[in-house]
C-alpha cells in the first residue's frame, strides 16, 4: 500500500478522534448516546387568585449548572406573561399580569438529569457577615457558644454545632445564664437564623436551601435545609433536628441564601403542587436543550441547529456513507455480485417507505416482469436509447397498477411504490438481461440476490437508531469513514468467495 494513501487515511482518523475526543471531554458529550440514562421530570402545578391590579407570582426553578442539565422545558401561564430572572445563583420564573376573578393555572415541566453529587472541587464560599437584624450581643452571645470548639477541624466543628439543635452542647455546657439567652434569641429570630448565626460564629459558611428531596413523590411543601461548607464540599443539615443527611442523600435545590421560593404580590397562592418522577430516556435528549443554548463554535455548528423538519432526513443521509462502505467490504472483500454500486442503497432508502418484505417482493417482481418484457423486444433491434425509454415507461406503468392495487385492497406499502428509484430499476433489467444472456440464468438470479441481500443489510444499517444518533450527534465520524473507503480502495488482494471457488487448486 502506497505511503500517501496510509498518510491519508491516518489524518482522517486523527481529524475524526480528535474532535470527538474534544466534544466528549471538554464540552461534556455523552460517550454513548443511544445509551439509556435515568433523568427526572419536575412537574409544578400552581392555582392563583387575584386581589387587585396585577398580579405576580415568582417561583424558584432549577437551571443547568455543573451538576445538573435542565431540558425540555415546558411552561404554562394561561393569561399571565412569563419571564425568567437571574437573582444571585437563583433563578426566577416570574408569571405576571392580570387575571380575571377565577382561578388561573400556572404550570412548569422540566427534565433534569443529575451529572454527579455536588462537587467536591467546588470554589470555596466567603464567610458572610451577620444578618442586620443580629446585634453585637447577640453575636458575641454566640461566639462565646462556639469558642470550645475553635479548633477542632471543620467537620468536627459542624458536627458539634449540629448537635445543639437537640440541646447537646458537650462539655463543658454552657452556664445557665448563657442558656437562657440563647433560648431566648431563637424564639425571637427562629430557629433556622439561630443556626444560621451560630454556624457563622463557627466560621463555617451556611446557606438556606428551599427545595425538594430527589425521590418520587408529590408534594404541596418545600423542604427546607441547611448546606454548610466544611473545606472540602457541602454537607446538608437538617435544621429543626440537627440531622445530617448522609451524602447518598439527594435533593434538587430551587432557590439558596434565603430567597424564598415561592412569592406572590397582590393575589393568593390557593394550591401549589410538586412532583417528581423518575424517567429513562436516550442521553442525547439529555444534551440537546444544552448544545441549542451553547455558544461555543462546535455546538454553534452542531446538526441540532437545524430546523426540526430537517435533522430527520440528516440522520438517515449520514448513514449513506456507512452503507457505501458496507457494499465496498462486500464486494471487494467478500465478492458479493450486485447490479451496480449504488443501487443496493437507493433501493434500501425506498424501502425506508415500502416496508423491506413488500420492497424486496415489488423489487423482484418488477425485475423479473422487465426481464420478460425485454427479451421480448429483444427481436425488435431497438437502439439504447429507445429499447430504455421502453422498459422506463414499463416501470412506470408497474407502479401505477400497484398504487391502484394497493388502494384496492388496502396496501398502503404499495401506493409508496412512487419513492422506488424507477431509474435505477430500468438499468437493473437492462443490466439482468444482459448478464442472463453472457452467463446464463443461474448467474443472473445469483446477482439479483446479492443485490437483494446488500439492500437488506443497507436497510438495517440505516434504521438503526443508535447509530443514527451517534453520528448525527457526532458528524466528524464521516472522516474515520472516509479513511476506512480509502484504505479499501488500495486492496487488491483475494476476495473470500475466489477462496472458496478455487478451494480444490489449494489442496
Amino acid at each position: 500500500m502506497k505511503r500517501p494513501t496510509v498518510l491519508l487515511a491516518v489524518a482522517l482518523l486523527l481529524l475524526s478522534s480528535a474532535l470527538i475526543s474534544y466534544r466528549i471531554i471538554w464540552l461534556k458529550y455523552p460517550l454513548f448516546p443511544a445509551a439509556p440514562e435515568k433523568v427526572w421530570q419536575l412537574d409544578m402545578e400552581a392555582h392563583i387568585k387575584a386581589d387587585q391590579g396585577e398580579i405576580s407570582v415568582m417561583i424558584g426553578l432549577p437551571y443547568s449548572h455543573a451538576g445538573q442539565i435542565v431540558g425540555e422545558e415546558r411552561i404554562t401561564s394561561g393569561e399571565l406573561n412569563f419571564n425568567l430572572l437571574r437573582e444571585g445563583p437563583n433563578q426566577i420564573g416570574i408569571w405576571s399580569g392580570n387575571v380575571g376573578p377565577g382561578e388561573e393555572v400556572i404550570r412548569y415541566r422540566a427534565t433534569i438529569y443529575m451529572a454527579h453529587p455536588r462537587s467536591s472541587k467546588a470554589k470555596p464560599p466567603k464567610l458572610e457577615p451577620h444578618p442586620a437584624s443580629v446585634g453585637k450581643t447577640e453575636q458575641a452571645l454566640a461566639e462565646s457558644l462556639v469558642k470550645k470548639w475553635s479548633k477542632l477541624a471543620a467537620p468536627a466543628r459542624l458536627r458539634a454545632v449540629a448537635a445543639t439543635v437537640a440541646g447537646h452542647w458537650g462539655e463543658p455546657p454552657p452556664n445557665d445564664q448563657d442558656l437562657r439567652a440563647w433560648s431566648a434569641f431563637q424564639k425571637k429570630h427562629g430557629r433556622l437564623e439561630a443556626l444560621l448565626v451560630l454556624l457563622r460564629a463557627a466560621d463555617l459558611p451556611a446557606r438556606p436551601v428551599d427545595g425538594l428531596y430527589l425521590t418520587e413523590n408529590v408534594t404541596t411543601a418545600l423542604l427546607v435545609w441547611v448546606e454548610v461548607w466544611t473545606g472540602q464540599d457541602w454537607e446538608n443539615l437538617q435544621p429543626e433536628t440537627g440531622e445530617i443527611y448522609w451524602k447518598s442523600v439527594s435533593f434538587l435545590p430551587l432557590t439558596t441564601g434565603g430567597l424564598p421560593a415561592v412569592r406572590i404580590s397582590h393575589g393568593e397562592l390557593s394550591w401549589v403542587r410538586w412532583t417528581l418522577s423518575q424517567q429513562i430516556i436516550k442521553q442525547w435528549r439529555i444534551h440537546f436543550d444544552r448544545i441549542i443554548k451553547s455558544e461555543r463554535f462546535l455546538d454553534r455548528w452542531s446538526l441540532f441547529r437545524l430546523p426540526t423538519e430537517f435533522q430527520r432526513t440528516f440522520r438517515i443521509l449520514l448513514l449513506v456513507p456507512i452503507s457505501a462502505l458496507m457494499i465496498c467490504l462486500l464486494r471487494n472483500i467478500v465478492g458479493f455480485p450486485t447490479f451496480g454500486i449504488f443501487m443496493p442503497v437507493l433501493m434500501a432508502l425506498a424501502f425506508r417507505s415500502t416496508g423491506l418484505a413488500y420492497g424486496l417482493g415489488i423489487f423482484a417482481g418488477v425485475v423479473f416482469i422487465g426481464y420478460a418484457v425485454r427479451r421480448s423486444i429483444d427481436k425488435l433491434h431497438l437502439l439504447l436509447v429507445p429499447r430504455l425509454s421502453v422498459l422506463l415507461t414499463l416501470v412506470i406503468f408497474s407502479f401505477t397498477l400497484l398504487a391502484l392495487l394497493g388502494n384496492t385492497f388496502g396496501l398502503r406499502e404499495f401506493m409508496a411504490v412512487g419513492l422506488l428509484p424507477f431509474v435505477i430499476l430500468t438499468m437493473t433489467i437492462e443490466r439482468f438481461f444482459a448478464i442472463v444472456e453472457e452467463a446464463g440464468i443461474r448467474e443472473g438470479i445469483r446477482t439479483a440476490a446479492g443485490s437483494a441481500a446488500v439492500a437488506t443489510l443497507t436497510h438495517e444499517i440505516i434504521h438503526f437508531e443508535s447509530l443514527q444518533i451517534t453520528f448525527f450527534i457526532y458528524p466528524e465520524l464521516l472522516f474515520a469513514i472516509a479513511a476506512i473507503q480509502i484504505l479499501l480502495g488500495r486492496y487488491t488482494g483475494y476476495r473470500l468467495s475466489e477462496l472458496i471457488r478455487f478451494r480444490k487448486l489449494r489442496s
